[in-house]
């Protein structure tokens, strides 16, 4: 079963919140993710990605300069 995840699109002109399943790649389809796994949202409001660190059931946005 999938996980979802209660997440803000962190996109400073976006503002969009709700629940959202992870992907393993950027733009992919949705996937389980392990504990300590870095995995991708995609806002359904802006339609742009970023970057998480999922811990147990914590989700961490990853800055930009440490997701390259």
């Amino acid at each position: 079963m999938l996980s979802s995840y209660s997440v803000a699109c962190p996109h400073a002109d976006c503002g969009w919140t709700g629940s959202l399943v992870p992907s393993l790649l950027r733009g992919g389809a949705n996937a389980e993710i392990a504990s300590m796994q870095r995995a991708w949202f995609r806002c359904p409001g802006c339609d742009r990605d970023w970057e998480v660190r999922i811990t147990n059931d914590k989700v961490t946005v990853l800055p930009v300069a440490a997701a390259k």
